[in-house]
């Protein structure tokens, strides 16, 4: 035994340092790794951060960076549950680098998930097969069905779950049939079975000699950080959460049947169903430009009669705390109003001196938005609308705005969809990027979010 240890202790010694540090630690039996391993997490988040608060192409390096890191200490570190760890760390900034750096800006969002995780599924595969793991292992398995069906069945639960805290644009434009099992399909591979097989079964299995029972914990985190790119705090919360239940679920069960499919439903209420259900009819954004032609005043008469005959949606408001509450609470008549029947449609504004128009309230629009975008305040919409509080907004609803100058008169509302970027949208109407900025108020002009109403000018 003795001379089996000395053996391999000359053969560590022998070998030339190609990087000091690196091998200072290999040469240590890798005692400070669990805190490298940590380390790399918060780069990976500040990575994420970086991408989405300030220049994506910044969070883009620090990921090529990570990604790196990675795979030379891997290289250079020869204990195997730690070289293991290593490796399949390296998928989670892979994950980012794929679908920042594919050319996909001029393709349906739908068909993102598919492209990305086609590469990424195959980088997973590769590893486990380097790192000598077998199909069990990693959980391609069919046992315990009883819980695996229990698993399942939380799906639809998560999916309506995560709909109230994000709020998205749907992926298809109508709820059928024909439009509906191609996106599933691709949501439930690209998204459930791929991210079940890079996070609790690749990445999980591997880690575990490494971390013990802290494995699961960790690929958690992992998971839930490369959740920021959505900016909500709750959401990253929930996901946690759900990853927390997946990891457990694996591991009692060694399969990935269940929270594969658990996986895909949630992202395919989230995205496919939820937002077409009666509980959603009101946030669910348009689809396209909202282009009027008309004069303000003509406008403001046809969304009258229009509200005469059909009545304004009656939507739950969304508990407090959640980063949507400006769009979706439900306008109550004030106690002047005079009772009537409910399905009377809500008190138009009253006139108020000075020149004013009319402005149709778009999905995701705050009060602060629009006042913004109309060079006035929050208080002063307040007072010309007669509203109690700044959040009593819905889609559809025509308030009464400042009236805007010459140049501001000749201006349209167009809704970001899917893919489009302040370049693509500056070009479709024959203007530039510093034009779209200096007509609306962007917080990060390189991250417009899919339904934000962007003030353009008229197309030549």
């Amino acid at each position: 035994m003795r001379s089996g240890g000395h053996q391999a202790e000359a053969t560590v010694i022998s070998r030339p340092p190609f990087i000091p540090a690196v091998w200072a630690i290999r040469a240590r039996a890798v005692p400070i790794m669990p805190i490298l391993a940590v380390v790399y997490v918060i780069l990976i988040a500040v990575a994420e951060l970086l991408t989405v608060m300030t220049d994506a192409r910044w969070g883009l390096a620090l990921h090529i960076g990570i990604l790196t890191a990675l795979l030379v200490q891997a290289s250079l570190v020869t204990r195997q549950p730690y070289h293991k760890l290593l490796l399949v760390l390296a998928l989670a900034p892979l994950v980012r680098i794929l679908s920042l750096s594919m050319p996909l800006e001029n393709l349906d969002l739908m068909y993102w998930y598919a492209i990305v995780g086609a590469p990424l599924m195959i980088a997973a595969l590769l590893t486990a097969r380097t790192l000598g793991l077998s199909w069990r292992s990693i959980g391609f398995s069919v046992r315990s069905l009883r819980i695996q069906a229990l698993v399942v069945a939380t799906g639809l639960a998560f999916g309506v779950a995560e709909y109230f805290i994000l709020k998205p644009k749907p992926l298809i434009d109508e709820f059928s049939w024909g439009a509906f099992w191609l996106p599933a399909l691709i949501l439930l591979i690209g998204t459930g079975f791929n991210e079940e097989l890079v996070f609790r079964g690749v990445m999980q299995s591997a880690s575990s000699d490494a971390l013990g029972k802290w494995a699961i914990l960790y690929v958690t985190v992992v998971f839930a950080v490369l959740h920021l790119g959505y900016k909500s705090v709750v959401d990253v919360a929930f996901v946690f959460a759900v990853g927390l239940f997946f990891g457990c679920v694996v591991a009692k069960t060694r399969s990935l049947l269940g929270v594969t499919l658990s996986h895909g439903i949630t992202n395919i209420a989230l995205y496919l169903v939820v937002p077409f259900l009666g509980i959603a009819a009101s946030t669910t954004p348009s689809i396209g430009v909202q282009n009027v032609q008309i004069s303000p005043h003509e406008f403001a008469q046809e969304v009258q009669r229009m509200q005469a005959l059909v009545p304004p949606p009656q939507i739950e408001p969304i508990p407090s705390g959640t980063p949507t509450a400006t769009r979706t609470a439900t306008a109550k008549p004030s106690p002047t109003t005079t009772p009537g029947p409910a399905e009377a449609p809500p008190p138009q504004p009253t006139e108020a001196p000075g020149p004013t128009e009319t402005y149709i309230v778009q999905p995701y629009d705050s009060l602060s938005d629009i006042a913004a975008k109309y060079e006035t305040t929050v208080d002063e919409l307040l007072r010309l609308n007669d509203l109690a509080e700044p959040n009593l907004l819905y889609t559809g609803q025509a308030i009464l705005v400042p009236r805007r100058s010459e140049t501001a008169a000749s201006t349209t509302v167009h809704i970001v969809e899917e893919g489009e970027t302040l370049g693509l949208i500056a070009e479709r109407y024959g203007t530039t990027v510093e034009v779209l900025l200096g007509l609306n108020s962007l917080p990060d002009p390189n991250v417009v979010p899919v339904g934000t109403s962007l003030v353009v000018p008229q197309p030549p």
